[in-house]
């Protein structure tokens, strides 16, 4: 408590009800008791809460009830006739891409025939059969029909299994020649670039016959004559080096010419990255050929083998690996190699018949393990030419082991 101050000095605690004193009789004069009302005032008073006669109503009558009043009436809006009718009229298609329209509504149009997708790769040493097996792959109504094989032909080896073998339905193959010739001041005979857009332009005009073909078979039932079966891309070694030139000659400007730019010392000057339009240039034929494919052309594409090394540069026996690009069997449904035995004698002594084998060594269509198919007998007799029956149909099943 705070003392010195006088303020509370004098207070005392008391017990009991706080409430303040009433009055005395010494304190001031009371307030005067209210004067009676009189007669006359008593006869004109009105309690606040009687209603006047003006509202007077009788207590068995109801009292009003306020009604809301009338709202206008809603008007319903007209409905547009023509996006109603437009709904009615058009599918749902007709409100897209025309062109995404066009495809699904192709697309869910049923196959008559079963289709039979071949995009295949064929891997293997010179003069085992590759070409050979491709060419013969066209059914005897097939041909009477007008069936073609086109062929782009790298590396000639269309032209001489057409001449010796095929003369028979020659009408029915179609080489065509991809290089283009350099005639001016160049120490390269051929047109690297010029060769390139030349191939691609070759692919094009396929796909382009391929949709005519579809439109005339849809419309008649039956395929015109000539049509497209086959697509042979025969050299794909040399597409991946023509692609490897024009990227650094126009691409890179590395050198004038294909020979300038062969060396290793070019090949250093390639940054990590710039590998890649080699990839863009060689591609574009593979997914050329695969629209092909999905369409229903039967597509091959052929290379060389080339060999394997160890560390120190030796070369490794059975390690040979196909000469094309290393993403090249990412397109494609079916890889085979070729291969050659060469027939020996009790004493080891070669007979000189030769046999030449397909090996499937992989088929996205099916889930057969790798089986191989005798092409053909190399011998002192003339020989035997075999072929794969199965592939004039698309069907790459090895039945029986070796045929």
């Amino acid at each position: 408590m705070m003392a010195g101050t006088g303020f509370l000095d004098g207070f005392k605690e008391k017990k009991g009800n706080y409430e303040p004193p009433t009055k005395t009789a010494g304190s001031k004069k009371a307030a005067a008791a209210p004067r009676p009302a009189t007669k006359e005032e008593r006869e004109q008073f009105i309690p606040p809460d009687t209603p006047s006669v003006e509202h007077e109503q009788s207590l068995d009558e109801e009292p009003p009830v306020d009604e809301p009043s009338p709202s206008p009436p809603k008007v319903k809006s007209k409905p547009n006739n023509n996006k109603v009718n437009r709904a009615h009229t058009e599918s749902h298609l007709s409100r897209v891409n025309p062109t995404i329209a066009t495809m699904i509504a192709n697309a869910r149009q049923p196959m008559n025939t079963p289709q039979a997708f071949v995009m295949c790769g064929i891997a293997g040493h010179p003069k085992t059969g590759k070409t050979g097996m491709v060419l013969d792959s066209l059914t005897p109504q097939e041909v009477k029909a007008g069936a073609e094989i086109w062929h782009i032909d790298f590396d000639l080896g269309g032209e001489t299994t057409k001449a010796a073998h095929h003369s028979d339905k020659a009408e029915n193959m179609v080489i065509l020649n991809p290089w283009v010739f350099n005639y001016g001041e160049s120490r390269v005979p051929y047109d690297f670039p010029a060769t390139f857009q030349q191939t691609i332009d070759i692919l094009k005009t396929a796909k382009s016959q391929m949709e005519a073909q579809a439109e005339y078979f849809a419309e008649h039932g039956k395929m015109p004559k000539p049509y497209l079966k086959t697509v042979v891309f025969d050299g794909a070694d040399h597409w991946l080096h023509i692609t490897e030139t024009c990227m650094k000659v126009d691409d890179l400007d590395l050198g004038v010419d294909g020979i300038a730019v062969s060396g290793k010392k070019t090949t250093t000057q390639i940054g990590r990255f710039n590998w890649n339009i080699r990839a863009t240039r060689y591609q574009t034929a593979m997914v050329a050929m695969r629209e092909l494919c999905r369409g229903g052309v039967h597509c091959y594409i052929i290379t060389h083998m080339k060999p394997g090394y160890d560390k120190n540069g030796n070369e490794l026996a059975g390690q040979d690996t196909p000469k094309w690009l290393k993403d090249t069997e990412g397109h494609l449904q079916q890889v085979i190699y070729t291969e050659l035995e060469e027939e020996r004698n009790e004493s080891g002594e070669m007979t000189g018949v030769v046999r030449g084998y397909a090996v499937i060594v992989a088929d996205r269509t099916s889930l057969q393990s790798s089986g191989r198919v005798m092409l053909f007998e190399r011998n002192d007799d003339g020989g035997v030419w075999h072929g794969w029956p199965g592939i004039k149909e698309g069907d790459f099943t090895v039945t029986g082991g070796d045929e």
